[in-house]
C-alpha cells in the first residue's frame, strides 16, 4: 500500500527518546524499543513530523545517504502505524480555534486511537454531532450533564419535573442552597449554558407516566441516558418500549446502596429490558419473585414513591457511576471500541470498585417488545477518518 497524500508524524503526545543505540517511543503503559546502531531510526523517526508527505520522507532519507526503496518506506509506514504511533499530519480538523482549545486535552485522549485513516478531530467531531437524550437531573443526571458538555457534546435534550431540595446537595452537583425551590430544569438550563453557551440545549420540564409520553422526548435521539427512577416498577418499561420504537440505544442503571449498576440496550443487536425480565423469570425465580414483591408494594403505596434502598445516595459512588458510563458513551458515539455493557449487567462496589458482570442476556424470539426488530450487526469498533 503505498501513501502519498498523507503527511505521516509521531503522534505529539508520544515521547520520543534516544538512549545509547536504542529510540524509544512511550505509549501509555510501555515503550516501544528500536534498535539504532547506526542512526538510521533516529533519522526515519525525526523525518515524521507531519510536514512531509511520504515520497518526501524517502527523499530526504536518500539526501541523507539512506538509499531507501518506495516499498520498504512505505513498509515502515505502515508498520508504525499498526503500532499506534503515527497520525496524518495533513488532516484538517475540520473544528474551529475555540473548540480546538477547549476540546484540546480530549484531542490529546483521542490521539490514542488515532492513525493514518482515523483522525483525532473526526472522533471529536462524532462526540459533538451525537443526539442525546438524558432522562432525570438528579444526582446521576446533574453528573452526566456536565460531564457530557465537558467531553464536547453539544446536541443534548434533557428532561426533569423536580425541584430542588436541600437533601439533593450531598451529590446533586448543579445546585446551590439557594436554588432550593427552584424547578432542577431550570437551574441547570442556566448553568450548562454558562458553561459552554455554544450547547444546543432543548430543556423540557416533563413528567413521563406512560411509553407515548416516553417516546416523545426519544424520538430523533442516538443516545437515551434515562436516569429517573420513578414511577418505580414502570418507567424502565416504558423507556425501554420508548428506545426500541425509536431505534435508540439505552443506558441506565443507577445507585444501589454500596453499589452501581448499569447496562446498555440496542435494539436490534441486544436483548432489551422485557427480554432480560424473561430470562430472569426463567432462570433466576427469586429476583422474578422480589420484582413481584416490589411491584405489589408500589401498587399499594403510591403516595411513597420511593423503595428504602434508594434512601442511600453516596456522591462518590454517584461520580463513580458517572465515570463509568460516560466511557460508554465515548464508545457508541466514537467507536474507538465496542461498549463494555452491551446486552449485560456491569456493576462494581465501593468497598472494591472493581467492575465485574453480574448478567448477561440475549433477545428473545418472543419478546413483544423488540422480536419485530430486524437484526442489525454487532457492535464493532469502525471509527473512519
Amino acid at each position: 500500500m503505498t501513501h502519498d497524500q498523507v503527511k505521516p508524524r509521531i503522534k505529539p503526545t508520544l515521547p520520543v527518546y534516544r538512549v545509547s543505540d536504542h529510540v524509544y517511543i512511550q505509549l501509555p503503559g510501555k515503550c516501544v524499543e528500536l534498535s539504532d546502531a547506526d542512526g538510521g531510526v533516529g533519522l526515519f523517526v525525526g523525518l515524521l513530523d507531519g510536514t512531509r508527505t511520504v515520497p518526501e520522507v524517502q527523499r530526504d532519507l536518500r539526501a541523507a545517504g539512506r538509499e531507501l526503496t518506495r516499498e520498504e518506506v512505505d513498509a515502515a509506514i505502515e508498520e508504525f502505524d499498526r503500532a499506534g504511533l503515527i497520525e496524518d499530519g495533513a488532516v484538517a480538523p475540520g473544528l474551529d480555534g475555540h473548540s480546538l482549545e477547549r476540546w484540546k486535552r480530549n484531542l490529546g485522549f483521542f490521539e490514542n486511537y488515532s492513525s493514518l485513516a482515523t483522525s483525532k478531530y473526526t472522533l471529536q467531531r462524532k462526540l459533538r454531532d451525537y443526539r442525546v437524550v438524558l432522562l432525570g437531573l438528579g444526582g446521576v443526571g446533574s453528573h452526566m450533564l456536565f460531564d457530557l458538555v465537558g467531553l464536547g457534546a453539544r446536541d443534548i435534550r434533557v428532561v426533569d419535573f423536580d425541584t430542588v431540595e436541600l437533601s439533593n446537595l450531598n451529590r446533586q452537583i448543579l445546585y446551590r442552597e439557594s436554588d432550593i425551590g427552584r424547578p432542577k430544569i431550570e437551574v441547570a438550563t442556566e448553568r450548562i449554558l454558562a458553561y459552554d453557551p455554544l450547547v444546543k440545549l432543548d430543556a423540557r420540564s416533563t413528567y413521563i407516566g406512560c411509553a407515548d409520553e416516553a417516546l416523545a422526548v426519544v424520538e430523533g435521539r442516538d443516545l437515551v441516558l434515562s436516569a429517573v427512577d420513578m414511577p418505580k416498577m414502570q418507567v424502565v418499561n416504558w423507556i425501554n418500549q420508548a428506545c426500541v420504537t425509536a431505534g435508540a440505544t439505552l443506558i441506565t442503571g443507577g445507585v444501589d446502596s454500596r453499589r452501581i449498576a448499569y447496562y446498555t440496550m440496542i435494539p436490534g443487536v441486544t436483548g432489551c429490558v422485557e427480554c432480560w425480565k424473561a430470562d430472569v423469570a426463567e432462570h433466576d425465580r427469586l429476583s422474578a419473585d422480589l420484582s413481584v414483591k416490589k411491584t405489589e408494594w408500589a401498587e399499594a403505596t403510591p403516595d411513597e414513591p420511593r423503595f428504602p434502598e434508594d434512601m442511600s445516595a453516596f456522591g462518590a459512588l454517584v461520580t463513580l457511576y458517572t465515570a463509568h458510563v460516560q466511557a460508554e458513551v465515548v464508545r457508541l458515539a466514537t467507536g474507538i471500541a465496542p461498549p463494555l455493557s452491551q446486552g449485560r449487567l456491569m456493576e462494581a462496589y465501593f468497598d472494591d470498585a472493581v467492575p465485574r458482570e453480574s448478567e448477561r442476556w440475549s433477545r428473545r424470539p418472543d419478546c413483544p417488545v423488540c422480536a419485530h426488530v430486524p437484526t442489525a450487526p454487532a457492535f464493532a469498533a469502525r471509527a473512519t477518518a
